[in-house]
């Protein structure tokens, strides 16, 4: 009878112990697999002072209603395509480009205050041409976006912001009180399937 429930003892303890192993191995962040996203994200980013460039030299107004409408309502259209919630994918999308905005504003204040270091408008490239690779850069992020929704959920925001962190080394302008990494790695968080909340 001992050895009965000795045994029954140590079955229960080896399905309990799979039953808590497995969950976890299965959840598992592979951070490594984020690299593209971050590394998209961050090219965008980067594109932000040649659309400041292009505004000073043109005297145009930093915000773009007609744009960022644009924007969202191709994201949500991105969304329902692949049955995410549209609602968080558009909060991500409208963080990225209030981060956006931040950014020219930093060089735009920089320019006015270092005359010397002003663009030229004569080498400063295009709003169209940037567009086209912001869009080109969308493409693909939104694409690695989806592709990578499971570790999206899994990664702790600390794991995700130190990876943006390294991605966005160098990048000038992203406020830091409220920290715009943070809110953005918030929201990419909170992307999910319909109904999964």
């Amino acid at each position: 009878m001992f050895n009965l429930n000795l045994r029954n003892k140590c079955l229960i303890g080896l399905f309990l112990a799979i039953g808590v192993i497995t969950p976890s191995l299965a959840g598992e962040c592979d951070s490594k697999k984020l690299e593209p996203v971050f590394n998209l994200m961050a090219q965008r980013t980067m594109l932000m002072k040649g659309v400041a460039a292009y505004k000073f030299t043109q005297k145009q107004q930093i915000y773009d209603a007609t744009t960022e409408l644009k924007v969202l309502n191709n994201v949500r259209k991105i969304a329902t395509t692949n049955k995410l919630d549209a609602s968080d994918l558009m909060v991500f999308a409208q963080i990225q480009m209030d981060q956006a905005k931040q950014i020219q504003q930093y060089w735009l204040t920089y320019w006015d205050a270092h005359t010397e270091d002003q663009p030229d408008p004569g080498i400063t490239p295009g709003i169209d041409s940037l567009r086209q690779q912001i869009d080109a850069i969308d493409a693909k992020l939104y694409t690695q976006l989806i592709a990578n929704l499971p570790n999206l959920q899994i990664c702790s925001q600390a794991e995700m912001r130190k990876q943006m962190n390294t991605a966005y080394a160098g990048i000038h302008g992203i406020p830091s009180a409220p920290d715009y990494n943070a809110l953005v790695v918030s929201a990419l968080s909170n992307i999910a399937p319909i109904g999964q909340q």
